[in-house]
């Protein structure tokens, strides 16, 4: 018997879905779009943001590619879900860390 796979199209689908409620959860007014490049350095917030510059930003970015590579590549359906939970509880920490950087500028 095979093993349950979840569909490609599903996975995409969840992945910008989730993406899309993390930005707009962030910044719902919509004032800081122009920074959406900057997000990802959210999950950098509780890290002392002066020591790190680009290698910080860089160290975030590679998380989160890290993180769907797995996602993507996951072939069972309990590891996709565990990756999946993964991305949401990294979201999670990038939208509390981001609000905490604005409201503090």
């Amino acid at each position: 018997m095979a093993a349950k796979r979840i569909p490609l199209k599903y996975k995409i689908i969840a992945y910008i879905v989730t993406w899309l409620v993390a930005l707009f959860a962030t910044n719902p007014n919509g004032r800081y779009w122009p920074l959406v490049y900057m997000f990802p350095i959210g999950l950098a917030a509780f890290a002392n943001q002066h020591s790190g510059g680009r290698g910080l930003f860089a160290a975030c970015i590679g998380i989160y590619l890290a993180q769907a590579y797995f996602y993507f590549r996951s072939r069972k359906v309990w590891s996709t879900l565990v990756l999946f939970g993964g991305q949401v509880a990294l979201l999670i920490c990038n939208v509390s860390g981001c609000r905490a950087m604005l409201n503090t500028h």
